[in-house]
């Protein structure tokens, strides 16, 4: 029997950066990782984008111009081809290679768009603008985050095949522990899109001192950001490198504000879901489908990007709100994700959109 079920085994060849959390800090391969314990499916990886700490010299050159020999070995027995990609211009750029060649072969090609720098600003080039229309038309079938990202795509491009896909955690393996009062964590990656230099300018200017900022990840800020905060916080800061699985569960237990102020590119932040669904009060830039995820003043807040005084002030009201007002937020966002935003219906979303693509 266990030949008969493997021989109805969808074959896909899925593609993200190393899923080795201690090189990469990506949503994408948190996605992935996730994606991959599927039961249904013959998930192959192809690796495809960049490492945090990788440098884009000649043997990262090397490694691109042979890129696309090695993603048609990858895929010759494959079903379908799952390109998950970004709308920033390196991942158009090596993503638009990667669905021409599926398509040329003939494979059904779904691209899973995570976020970007122009998912929702407009294109600065039109060559590029065009470059990210003929990716997306390729597909058989785009997959985007949300209902909005899905209204975003629609409105500049009416002929793509759009199905929506919301990220999910497995809210049983998140719990809300004894939370250290008026800790704030930060947690990703170091760019400058994650609002870095608006949280340097709010922590000059909190009017509650009594907190302590905890940062986790790596990036190519990392080192002036950690140098920043240090000044101005002193022993109120820590930096605690790179953590996952059971380390980066607790220590979202135990948190008691998660703050992700991008300025661009976010989709649907995986870290925002785990934060919720460890009952963390979670303030977040009002862009793409995080304005879906959160209700402001629910089950968490809302600010705008870029906008370091209603950073300010939202920092200030959950550090100050009473423990009545920090509970109500709590269980609005544990149930935020227990209703919508679990992963038991998410693999088995995914492989109807398989099926689909298949006929």
């Amino acid at each position: 029997m266990a030949s008969i079920k493997y021989a109805f085994l969808m074959r896909v060849v899925i593609t993200a950066p190393s899923l080795d959390e201690s090189k990469n800090v990506s949503g994408i391969s948190t996605v992935v990782s996730q994606i991959l314990k599927a039961e249904h499916v013959d998930y192959v990886h192809f690796v495809a984008g960049k490492s945090d700490d990788e440098r884009r010299n000649l043997e990262w050159l090397c490694r691109q111009l042979v890129l696309p020999i090695r993603f048609y070995r990858a895929i010759k027995k494959a079903d379908i081809v799952h390109v998950n990609t970004a709308l920033n211009p390196l991942s158009i750029f090596r993503d638009l290679v990667l669905a021409k060649i599926a398509k040329y072969f003939r494979k059904p090609v779904i691209i899973h768009v995570h976020g970007g720098r122009y998912l929702v600003e407009e294109f600065r080039s039109s060559f590029l603008k065009t470059l990210a229309h003929g990716m997306l038309v390729a597909a058989d079938l785009v997959l985007v985050l949300s209902d909005t990202e899905r209204e975003f795509l629609l409105n500049r491009w009416d002929d793509l095949k759009i199905g929506v896909l919301r990220n999910a955690v497995s809210s049983d393996e998140f719990t809300v522990g004894c939370k250290l009062s008026n800790s704030i964590v930060f947690m990703g990656r170091m760019h400058e899109s994650k609002g870095l230099e608006e949280l340097t300018e709010a922590f000059k200017s909190l009017k509650n001192e009594n907190f302590l900022f905890h940062v986790y990840g790596n990036g190519p800020m990392r080192e002036l950001f950690i140098r920043e905060m240090r000044g101005i916080l002193g022993e109120k800061f820590y930096y605690g490198g790179i953590v996952s699985g059971s380390e980066k569960m607790k220590i979202l237990s135990e948190a008691d504000i998660v703050v992700l102020p991008s300025r661009y590119g976010e989709g649907l932040p995986m870290v925002l879901l785990e934060a919720m669904a460890s009952g963390c009060i979670v303030i977040a830039s009002r862009i793409a489908s995080i304005v879906e995820l959160i209700e402001d003043g629910v089950n968490g807040f809302l600010i705008e990007p870029r906008d370091v005084n209603n950073l300010i002030e939202k920092l200030n009201f959950a550090l100050e709100a009473d423990e009545s007002e920090k509970l109500r937020i709590r269980h609005n966002a544990r149930r935020t994700i227990e209703l919508r935003y679990d992963l038991r219906g998410y693999l088995q979303r995914l492989e109807e959109f398989y099926r689909r693509v298949l006929k």
